[in-house]
């Protein structure tokens, strides 16, 4: 009867921490696609330093979700969404508005795949 319980215990410990990740992961993916979406409204109505700033700071912000999303997520796509975060604030500040825009649409697809990789489908598990 102890072992049932303790497979019982780990089983819940199990599905807590899984569901935990999967929705640390969800808030991360919503809240970066909101602000790749913002920064994607202001690429025409802001100045380049003001574009680059906020490139900055959405870059500043991945870095500190970065280190919690490396317990979830494999590492290589969490590479190429910082490497092209750290490209924007560069593209914003010298003007290059159509590989800004591509880099912005590349990071959402990115994040999408991320997210949509961490849901127990079982096109993911198999």
């Amino acid at each position: 009867m102890k072992r049932v319980a303790l497979c019982t215990a780990i089983l819940l410990v199990i599905i807590l921490l899984c569901t935990a990740s999967l929705v640390t992961v969800s808030r991360y993916q919503r809240d970066f696609t909101k602000a790749i979406q913002d920064l994607e409204q202001a690429v025409y109505q802001e100045t380049f330093e003001a574009l680059s700033v906020r490139a900055a700071s959405v870059c500043r912000d991945w870095m500190d979700a970065e280190h919690v999303l490396i317990r979830f997520v494999r590492h290589t796509e969490l590479d190429e969404v910082t490497g092209a975060m750290t490209r924007l604030e560069k593209l914003a500040k010298y003007g290059d508005l159509s590989e800004f825009s591509a880099e912005l649409n590349r990071i959402k697809n990115l994040l999408h795949h991320i997210y949509d990789s961490e849901i127990p489908y079982l096109r993911n598990i198999f």
